[in-house]
């Protein structure tokens, strides 16, 4: 008897039963974000271009594009269902979209003008 044995746990799922239902439901969510993004730059207030918005959106997306498991995809679409939910009825507030687009290039335009303030304009030139 040296032979192993193998046991399987058969698990329930949490939404789709199979990648092709999971498939479906990372386009909808792509989807749905997408048509909200313009809604939420402008009512947020976000300093964030669209165009710049929708490339954070797909690489978000594509961050996670190595995923195989059925139930940790259905996890990050929960996840994203209530991130969307969030910004849409401003339980979110503008400084946690501003956490995703920390690295846009309206945002180093901004820094790079916060560096550009008077005080540092004069201390470089009294050197």
């Amino acid at each position: 008897m040296s032979g192993r044995q193998v046991a399987t746990k058969i698990v329930r799922p949490i939404l789709s039963k199979n990648a092709t239902e999971a498939r479906a439901g990372v386009t909808a969510l792509y989807r749905d974000f997408y048509r909200e993004l313009d809604w939420t730059c402008r009512s947020h207030l976000l300093d964030v271009t669209i165009a710049d918005a929708r490339r954070k959106l797909k690489s978000e997306f594509l961050k996670h594009r190595n995923v195989t498991d059925v139930r940790v995809i259905d996890m990050l679409v929960v996840k994203g269902r209530m991130s969307l939910e969030e910004f849409h009825h401003f339980w979110a507030q503008s400084y946690n979209a501003y956490a995703y687009f920390d690295d846009t290039e309206t945002q180093k335009r901004i820094v790079k003008e916060k560096d550009a303030t008077f005080l540092d304009k004069f201390y470089k030139s009294s050197n």
